[in-house]
């Protein structure tokens, strides 16, 4: 039995639909399996492992604070983020199953030196809370000696991250270029054609929605700390080139726990909101804003460091103009911020970790003289 030219056409046409359905189905659904994979295992991986170094952070800021004012909140702080630390450590344990070298770093380091921060913290507050401030004195400072040992770790696992993070985008590009072939096969076939052209451009805009929800704080709508990072890194390597200066501002809602207990989680979300709405507006156009952890916001200036602490004072000022109620936080009774800011010119022996250092200093520094105030880095 003898085909026809046309019958020869449509039985290809139909075997190359068949073969090209099936083809373009298992592209697509090996788009869509990656980008997944980014959401729920990338995504969580990159911002819980990123947490771990500001909570250390902040614990030391905490435990130097109940030692010089004895406060009560200070200490409850220290407990919720000892609590928040332990269950990051917890929740990375059930994420890094399918990467080795993000488990080895964090079972082989970060979790044997953050066992010891725990132990010295601990003995810090039975110091305090016993009276013995010779003791206490004597030990006030040795926090940072294991935040700075835990400062390489987090290189390491910022590191690891990219790498994770760059895998799981190589693999949805490698399907995605599986898919493109699909398109060229089945041009002969307009409805084919047509499906995955649609198709095509349905998970492009998912792609965009995930990058952008990695890069962008949810409740804010302003960069993360993610974004923040790889901006500052490439804002350090144009200032090298150009011999041109960095300024950060590191700005932190003053008394924000006394906030949360006194009105609610959700009202003070909305007061994080505000604070960053403030920041954009008064950063301007040139300033790079970002939520650099809890109620810590940061906002970088590449080559503009006379203007920093105008555009601090906006910010403070800004805040105050927002006139939020704090009954509990006296004698302001009102949203405040305390900013610290330093200004760098990169060179081969000043890193991106010296800027934040120094900005992170003052800040402390600020809350240290009063809140609600600027301090600026002295780099003499």
């Amino acid at each position: 039995m003898k085909f026809s030219a046309l019958q020869w056409f449509l039985m290809t046409a139909l075997f190359s639909l068949m073969f090209t359905s099936i083809w373009s189905y298992t592209a697509f659904s090996n788009i869509e399996r990656e980008n997944d994979r980014i959401l729920v295992e990338a995504i969580p991986i990159s911002n819980t492992a990123s947490q771990l170094f500001p909570l250390l952070l902040d614990q030391e800021l905490t435990v130097r604070s109940y030692y010089l004012e004895r406060r009560q909140q200070d200490f409850e702080q220290f407990q919720t983020t000892r609590a928040n630390l332990q269950a990051s450590l917890e929740a990375l344990e059930q994420l890094d199953d399918r990467d080795p070298t993000m488990r080895r770093i964090l079972q082989e380091e970060a979790v044997p030196l953050l066992q010891q921060t725990d132990a010295f913290y601990q003995r810090q507050l039975m110091y305090i809370q016993q009276d013995n401030l010779i003791e206490a004195e004597r030990n006030r400072y040795d926090g940072m000696a294991y935040i700075n040992q835990f400062r390489p770790i987090d290189i390491k696992i910022r590191a690891e991250i990219e790498q994770i993070v760059m895998s799981a985008t190589n693999r949805s590009k490698a399907a995605s270029s599986s898919a493109k072939w699909v398109i060229v096969i089945v041009l002969s076939v307009a409805v084919l054609i047509l499906f995955a052209f649609l198709q095509t451009f349905r998970l492009e805009r998912s792609k965009r929605a995930l990058i952008r929800r990695s890069l962008h704080d949810s409740l804010t709508g302003i960069p993360n700390r993610r974004a923040f990072d790889e901006h500052l890194e490439r804002v350090f390597e144009e200032a090298r080139l150009s011999a041109s200066e960095v300024t950060l501002i590191l700005l932190d809602v003053d008394a924000f726990k006394l906030y949360n207990d006194t009105y609610g989680h959700l009202q003070g979300d909305a007061c994080l909101k505000q604070v960053a709405s403030v920041l954009k507006k008064q950063a301007g156009p040139f300033g790079h804003v970002a939520r650099y952890g809890g109620e810590e916001f940061a906002v970088v200036l590449s080559g503009q460091s006379a203007q920093g602490e105008l555009v601090a004072e906006r910010i403070r000022t800004g805040i105050l103009e927002l006139k939020l109620p704090h009954e509990r936080y006296t004698p302001l009774c009102q949203v405040s911020v305390s900013l610290g800011m330093a200004t760098v010119q990169p060179d081969d022996t000043l890193t991106e970790i010296h800027l934040i250092d120094r900005a992170d200093m003052a800040l402390y520094a600020a809350k240290a003289a009063g809140k609600n105030q600027l301090v600026r880095h002295d780099a003499s």
